[in-house]
């Protein structure tokens, strides 16, 4: 089988087909009747991932009390090597930092939490979270494409034929994780 050569964007390649293949909504609603991305992956962050994480714990646990035990915060995180945590899940497999709000969706405490402070949540939550269904490779260099089992959920479907641009859902993910200059590489790289 021949090496395909991806187009790169700064130190990334990028998966185009994968990327144009992908419509994403994002619609906690949809959570209650199918799939939830809270409650399916093993999340592991780095050691700046867990500063940030931390200073937001006395916040988001407005959202999960659960992240509280007595008096104290609780410890959501469990070492996975050197310079490496995951973040810790319930009995049912679901992240610590997950919470089911009054309408009954399951919402992110960390993601809340950056709101009420004027935060962009993207720049707090893990980067695995911030980037979903989006994945970057652990290749040198990384390689920006989707979750393997994201069509599994309920808020991605395949896109039909063969697309011409982004859609919207992906396109805002791309500019809020790598800006709107990578964004607008990326369109120009899609439209020759």
């Amino acid at each position: 089988m021949p090496t395909v050569i991806l187009p790169r964007i700064g130190g990334y390649q990028i998966d185009l087909a994968a990327l144009l293949g992908i419509a994403h909504r994002y619609d906690p609603d949809r959570c209650k009747v199918g799939g939830c991305c809270c409650s399916s992956y093993e999340v592991s962050i780095g050691r700046a991932e867990l500063e940030r994480i931390t200073g937001m714990m006395p916040h988001a646990c407005r959202y999960a009390p659960h992240l509280r035990r007595g008096g104290r915060l609780a410890n959501p995180f469990d070492d996975d090597g050197p310079r490496n945590w995951l973040l810790e899940t319930d009995e049912d497999g679901r992240c610590l930092f997950a919470y089911t709000n009054a309408d009954g969706e399951t919402r992110c405490a960390i993601h809340s939490a950056a709101l009420d402070l004027g935060l962009e949540p993207y720049h707090v939550k893990p980067r695995a979270c911030a980037l979903w269904p989006l994945a970057l490779s652990e290749d040198r260099p990384p390689v920006l494409s989707i979750q393997n089992d994201c069509f599994d959920f309920p808020c991605n479907t395949r896109r039909r034929g063969r697309a011409r641009a982004l859609d919207p859902g992906i396109a805002e993910l791309i500019e809020r994780n790598f800006g709107k200059p990578f964004l607008d590489k990326l369109h120009r790289l899609i439209t020759g």
